[in-house]
């Protein structure tokens, strides 16, 4: 056997790794299950105290995460020394009640070091523990003490290579081996001593009516019944040692509550003086001392009277000094012979430490919950097998479900049935590896809208690294969605206007290039006329597309300026008319046009309103058959007055209704019913309608149905007699009593422009640089200054400047003629003093009427 033991200890070495304890990561204590195990053996102490071993067996199972676990203690018989397994829990189980030899045992070497060993393998040195299924891989080995001595071991036994020991398991094994094993062998020390007592006191008697009749042996009697009260003493000593080496406050009282035990720990958690009796125990202990400690003799009260354990109960006292502390409670009944209450154990345990962790997470909790639901993002967080275990209120409000609705794996309704299954199996695939997460999908909120979400997860893992599921938010990006595609949309439309503009200034181009080829053909004199005619039609649909191009800019920086004036109706809808009447005559359409017969005065611009108007007949007369019937009608309704242009022609297709106002936009392109343009005279006719504080709508009923579009503008107060007047007699020479002086450095233009405003009535004269214009200031004393821009010597710009800086001429109107037709060369015309900017060549309809509204 010595024989045995030696070979063993020789080769320990070989598989003995505990200094790897030290070196290990050290999971976090858990301090609250392991104050569970010590009320659970401190309960089995007074239930069952042979039952303790067994217990603490099962505690460490769960508590070290371990396949077996288990106590053996060294018994002798005959001289020869083996192990009993007293406890067994696991895949030992089986084993309860076995043998092993001392020498073929680690747990030899561990009661002759009496020190904690971690074995790995130990097969190799220890034949006994070989063939074992599963395999034994880590054996972790504390020693069980009895009066300071090693007796036996208590081991934990991992079966699988993923669970190495670490020092905080070896914490917790020495921690409830050495409460256990003190508190066992208390509990069989006082049994033994009762026992004892149980025997000498019958023994005692039967010697006392033996010594009536043998007096001789009387003395003797007396030295062994002290000889047995000095073991009853000892054996009580032995007794109140082990029960003071329990880490916990333990006190034992008596039927009346009066207090005949108590240990060291249980003086500090009352924080009374060392040895004297505690002052918070007994019945009236409390309010002899003048303590406040009440909430620990009412638990008392109720086992002395009912007889029932008082189990886990937590406390908040006060103890002397003012401090507090939060305790465990646990008092078990003591019970005489016949059944009777013969006092109470009290075990108490000081919790402080481990109520502050607890108030610390909740508090930690409370903090992130808060912050979950507080921030506009959804946040959730999935199990291990994807499914809901927490959302935020945001989540609830969203969706419109409460918390049970969404837990489990029922938030798999949410997504969008077009995107679950790559959605769901993508998600999944990260939950399987563990992986971060991102997707885009989109979910259904309460209201039935679908929204876009970018949703981003992280995997959770637990402190022993295991995975706990994932943490993810979810962001509502619907805007910036739905932004982008818009994006998209106009630039597609943006090409396509593109491909448009480079057809439509192609074809004026062809013709006028034909044109210049018969000009030059000998007999091009002869069809010169119609050429010139034809050329002018061309000319003319050139600067209406670099006209639209200029209320492309305008449109979409917002640059357009109204000159607002009183204006009536009917002189708005005459002069829309006869802008579009060449058109309508063309195509051989029948308008009709109604007024109410009351005046209507509009506070507007008559250039933009007009060109409304004109914008829309003239869409009327494109998209209408030839032959077709146009009809303008404009009725008052309370302040606002309604004009409507309808026409029988080839209608809109629903589909394309909600899109004609919008920029480059033609409804019919795609059918191949497109009539040339840019396709911006709808969202033209939209913003001006609406900076005039109106709106616009059209209407139809289909394709093959014709058109309608409503303009709804507010009316204005109406002009008084004197412009009425004005008005009226403005029709026969519009700018009769004028004087206007045109300055060009081309003289053509300047000769035949003074000509046409000469044939308007107005007194008209031109030059042809800017000093011989302001030479002819003091003898015309013109209203209205037309003036070139770029001329050389002195531009129109600094014309203009010398005009407005002699008071003599500060009610003089000057109008830019330019080329340059950009919202920055307006502002800078306007710096110079300009009152209006016109592009060459001169639209005279928008001169005439910037002329007439302002004689």
């Amino acid at each position: 056997m010595e024989t045995q033991s030696s070979t063993a200890a020789s080769c320990v070495d070989d598989v003995l790794i505990t200094a790897e304890l030290e070196r290990r990561p050290r999971r976090a204590p858990d301090y609250a299950a392991e104050n569970r195990a010590m009320a659970a053996l401190a309960r089995q102490l007074a239930i069952d105290p042979h039952g303790v071993p067994q217990k603490l067996a099962e505690l460490v199972l769960d508590l070290c995460d371990a396949g077996s676990a288990g106590i053996s203690l060294l018994e002798e018989q005959d001289g020869h020394r083996y192990f009993r397994w007293h406890a067994a829990a696991g895949l030992f189980a089986d084993h309860l009640g076995g043998t092993i030899d001392f020498g073929v045992s680690p747990c030899g070497i561990v009661v002759d070091r009496n020190q904690t060993m971690l074995m790995r393998h130990g097969e190799r040195c220890f034949a006994a523990m070989a063939g074992f299924e599963p395999p034994m891989i880590e054996n972790l080995l504390v020693p069980w003490t009895a009066e300071g001595r090693a007796v036996g071991t208590v081991w934990v036994i991992s079966h699988r290579r993923d669970r190495e020991f670490d020092a905080e398991d070896a914490r917790v094994l020495r921690n409830l081996a050495d409460f256990a094993a003190a508190a066992y062998q208390a509990i069989i020390a006082l049994e033994e001593t009762a026992e004892g007592r149980r025997e000498l006191v019958q023994a005692a008697e039967e010697r006392t009516r033996v010594l009536a009749g043998h007096n001789r042996m009387l003395e003797h009697e007396i030295a062994q019944r002290r000889q047995a009260d000095d073991a009853l003493r000892a054996s009580e000593q032995r007794y109140r040692d082990l029960i003071g080496a329990i880490p916990a406050g333990v006190v034992a009282c008596d039927a009346a509550g009066t207090v005949v035990f108590h240990n060291a720990c249980a003086d500090e958690l009352c924080g009374g003086p060392p040895g004297e009796t505690p002052a918070c125990w007994g019945p009236e202990a409390c309010a002899n001392n003048g303590h406040r400690l009440e909430n620990f003799t009412a638990p008392l009260r109720e086992v002395l009277a009912g007889g029932e354990p008082v189990v886990d109960r937590e406390l908040s006292i006060e103890r002397p000094d003012g401090s507090r502390i939060d305790v465990l409670l646990n008092i078990t009944p003591l019970r005489d012979h016949a059944g009777g209450i013969a006092g109470a154990v009290n075990i108490v345990q000081d919790i402080t430490a481990r109520k502050r962790v607890e108030d610390e997470l909740r508090a930690s909790e409370q903090r992130f919950r808060t912050l979950a639901n507080t921030v506009p993002v959804l946040i959730w967080q999935n199990d291990e097998d994807a499914r809901n275990v927490f959302v935020n209120q945001y989540y609830l409000d969203f969706t419109g479900k409460t918390f049970e609705d969404v837990m489990g794996v029922r938030w798999h309704e949410l997504v969008h049935p077009d995107d679950a299954p790559a959605y769901i199996a993508d998600y999944m695939d990260a939950v399987r590896t563990r992986r971060p997460w991102r997707n885009l999908d989109r979910l259904l909120r309460r209201d039935g809208q679908w929204r876009w979400f970018d949703n981003y997860a992280q995997p959770l893992f637990a402190p022993d690294g295991s995975y706990a599921g994932h943490v993810g938010a979810s962001l509502d990006i619907t805007d910036a969605v739905l932004a982008e595609q818009a994006l998209k949309e106009t630039d597609r439309r943006k090409d396509e206007f593109l491909a448009v503009l480079a057809h439509e200034l192609r074809n004026p181009l062809a013709p006028i290039s034909n044109a210049v080829h018969l000009l030059r053909h000998p007999d091009g004199r002869r069809r010169a006329d119609r050429l010139v005619e034809m050329l002018g039609r061309q000319v003319r649909q050139m600067i209406k597309l670099v006209d639209d191009l200029l209320e492309i800019s305008r449109i979409t920086r917002d640059k357009i300026e109204l000159h607002r004036q009183p204006l009536l109706l009917a002189d708005i809808v005459h002069g829309a008319v006869e802008t579009s009447r060449p058109l309508i005559d063309q195509q051989h359409h029948h308008l009709e046009v109604r007024l109410p017969e009351e005046p209507l005065t509009l506070n507007a611009d008559s250039v933009r309103l007009t060109q409304v108007l004109a914008n829309l007949l003239n869409n009327a007369a494109k998209y209408t058959d030839q032959g077709g019937t146009i009809d303008l009608e404009a009725r008052r309704d309370g302040t606002e007055v309604e004009i409507a242009v309808r026409d029988n022609g080839i209608g809109i297709p629903a589909g394309n209704l909600p899109a004609v106002f919008d920029m480059f936009t033609q409804a019919h392109r795609a059918a191949g019913r497109g009539q040339g343009g840019l396709g911006i005279g709808l969202a033209m006719v939209r913003s001006l309608v609406q900076m005039h504080g109106g709106t616009v709508e059209a209407k139809s009923a289909g394709a093959g149905s014709g058109s309608e579009f409503v303009v709804r503008l507010p009316l204005a107060e109406p002009p008084d007699e004197a412009h009425d007047g004005t008005a009226a007699g403005a029709g026969a020479a519009p700018l009769a009593g004028q004087r206007i002086l045109v300055v060009d450095d081309n003289q053509d233009a300047a000769d035949t422009l003074a000509m046409l405003l000469d044939a308007d009535g107005a007194q008209a004269r031109a030059v042809y640089d800017g000093p011989s214009a302001l030479a002819a200031l003091p003898a015309l004393r013109p209203h209205t200054v037309l003036l070139d821009l770029g001329m050389p010597d002195m531009d129109g710009l600094e014309v203009a400047r010398r005009i407005r800086a002699d008071p003599a001429w500060s009610g003089v109107r000057i109008v830019a003629l330019t080329g340059w037709g950009q919202e920055s060369d307006r502002e800078r015309t306007r710096g110079a003093g300009f009152d209006f900017h016109l592009t060459k060549p001169v639209d005279l309809t928008v001169l005439h009427a910037w002329l007439g509204t302002r004689h």
